[in-house]
C-alpha cells in the first residue's frame, strides 16, 4: 500500500474580502507545491459550504506514494504553511486530509487508463480526460472530433474578441479570476495576434520606391538601368540622395565623436559594409528585414514594461506575472483592433476609392487606443482616477522610452545580421 500513488487534499474557506487575492495566490503555491519532491499534480476546485455558503477552495495534491507524503510533513509543510499564514495571517482557515486511490463501485472490472495508466473512474479518465474505450475508432468519429474543435475553438475566439476590443480589462480580470477555460489562453492569443498582423502588414507594405519619391531636400529618383546593363553601367549610384547626399557618399563612414566601445564593436570598414549592403537595394531588404523583426523585439520589450508596472503599483499585490499579463491582453487587443483598421481602409480604398474619412477614422482610433488603456489600468489596478491618470502618463512616458531604445537596438541589430 505504501507504494501506492495518494492525494493529499487540502480544503481553504478564505474571508470573502480577500477572496480574489487569496485565488490569485493560491494558483503560485499549488505550482511551488508541485515543484517539490514526490508531487505530481495539483488540481484546484471551487466549493461551498452547504451550511454556511462559504466560499471554499480545494487543492487536491497528487503524490507518488506515502512516503512522499511523510517526506513533505516533516521537511517541507511548515514553511509552505508559514508563507500563507504571513500573507493573509488568520484570514482564512485550512483542513487536511489523506485520499488514497480507489475505484468506482459500478465498475466491475478496474483498469488503467490507455492513455496515461490512472486508475479509470467511470467512462471518462478523471487526470488526462481520455474516453474509457480502447476499440478502433472510425472515420466519422474522427470527423466528430475535428468539429468539435471547431465549434469549441470559434465560440472561444469569438467570446474572447468580444471582451478583447469592447470591455478594456475584463479579459484580464477574468483570467486572473480563474475564468480561463472559456477563453483562448493568453500567450495563444497574442502570438496569432501579431503573426497576424505582421502578416497582413508585410502583404499590404510597399517597399519599391518609386521613381517620382524625393527623400528630404533632394532631387527625384531617376529611373535604374535595365537589369542587363546595371552591372555595367552604375552597379550603385541611382542617383537617390539623402539630404543632399547621394547613397554612395552615404557610406563613407565618419566616427568622430563615436564612443570608443562602438567603434570597437562596429568598427568603420564593417560599418561600411553594412552600409553599402543596405543601399544596395536601395533599403528595400532591410526594411522587410526590420519589419520581420518586430514580433521578436516585442517578445524582449514586453516583460521589460512588465518590470515598469510592477514598479508602478508596489503595493497591488500583483505578482510580475500579472502585470505581464495585462501587457500581453492589451497588445493583443492593439494588433487585432489595428488589423480590423487597415482592412477597413483597404477595403473602402477598394469599394470606394476617395470616400472613405482616413483622417477621421484614425484620429477616433487613437483616441480609442488611449481611452482603452487608461479603462483597463482602472478596471485592473482599481485605483482612483486622478492616481491611474498620474501613473498612466508615468508608463506612457516609460513605454516611448523603453519602445524608441528596443527599436534602435532592433535597427542595429537588422543591420548586422541582414
Amino acid at each position: 500500500m505504501s507504494g501506492e500513488r495518494i492525494t493529499y487534499e487540502v480544503t481553504l474557506e478564505p474571508d470573502p474580502a480577500i477572496l480574489r487575492d487569496f485565488e490569485a495566490w493560491l494558483e503560485y503555491h499549488a505550482d511551488e507545491m508541485i515543484a517539490l519532491p514526490g508531487f505530481t499534480g495539483a488540481t484546484i476546485h471551487k466549493g461551498e459550504d452547504p451550511e454556511t455558503g462559504a466560499a471554499l477552495r480545494i487543492v487536491r495534491y497528487e503524490l507518488e506514494d506515502r512516503a512522499a507524503l511523510q517526506r513533505y510533513l516533516e521537511e517541507f509543510a511548515p514553511r509552505m504553511r508559514a508563507e500563507g499564514i504571513a500573507r493573509f495571517g488568520d484570514r482564512f482557515r485550512a483542513t487536511r486530509r489523506i485520499v488514497e486511490e480507489g475505484r468506482d463501485a459500478a465498475l466491475t472490472d478496474a483498469r488503467p487508463c490507455p492513455n496515461c495508466d490512472q486508475l479509470l473512474w467511470g467512462q471518462y479518465c478523471a487526470n488526462c480526460g481520455q474516453r474509457a474505450r480502447t476499440r478502433m475508432i472510425t472515420l466519422w468519429e474522427l470527423l466528430q472530433d475535428a468539429g468539435d474543435l471547431i465549434a469549441s475553438l470559434d465560440s472561444r475566439l469569438w467570446r474572447t474578441l468580444a471582451l478583447l476590443l469592447f470591455r478594456p480589462g475584463r479579459l484580464t480580470l477574468d483570467y486572473l479570476e480563474g475564468k480561463r477555460a472559456r477563453y483562448v489562453p493568453p500567450f495563444r492569443l497574442f502570438i496569432s495576434a501579431s503573426i497576424v498582423f505582421f502578416f497582413v502588414a508585410s502583404l499590404l507594405t510597399d517597399f519599391n520606391i518609386g521613381d517620382d519619391v524625393v527623400f528630404d531636400e533632394g532631387t527625384p529618383q531617376q529611373e535604374a538601368p535595365p537589369p542587363e546593363t546595371a552591372a555595367e553601367e552604375q552597379p550603385l549610384d541611382f542617383n537617390v540622395t539623402v539630404g543632399g547626399a547621394k547613397f554612395d557618399e552615404l557610406c563613407n563612414v565618419d566616427y568622430q565623436g563615436v564612443p570608443d566601445w562602438f567603434a570597437e564593436w562596429i568598427p568603420p570598414e564593417r560599418a561600411r559594409e553594412i552600409c553599402e549592403r543596405i543601399t544596395l537595394d536601395r533599403g528595400r531588404s532591410f526594411l522587410r528585414a526590420v519589419l520581420s523583426n518586430i514580433p521578436a523585439m516585442m517578445f524582449l520589450f514586453l516583460p521589460v514594461m512588465a518590470l515598469v508596472m510592477k514598479l508602478s503599483y508596489p503595493l497591488s499585490g500583483r505578482y510580475y506575472a500579472e502585470h505581464l499579463l495585462f501587457l500581453v491582453h492589451y497588445h493583443s487587443f492593439f494588433y487585432i483592433f489595428s488589423l480590423l483598421l487597415i482592412l477597413l481602409e483597404q477595403g473602402g480604398a477598394w469599394l470606394a476609392p476617395g470616400m472613405l474619412p482616413t483622417g477621421l477614422i484614425n484620429g477616433a482610433a487613437f483616441i480609442y487606443v488611449m481611452v482603452y488603456l487608461f479603462r483597463a489600468l482602472r478596471r485592473v489596478y482599481s485605483q482612483g482616477f486622478w492616481l491611474t491618470l498620474f501613473k498612466y502618463v508615468l508608463m506612457g512616458l516609460s513605454y516611448l522610452f523603453a519602445l524608441v531604445t528596443t527599436f534602435v537596438g532592433l535597427l542595429l541589430y537588422t543591420a548586422i545580421t541582414l
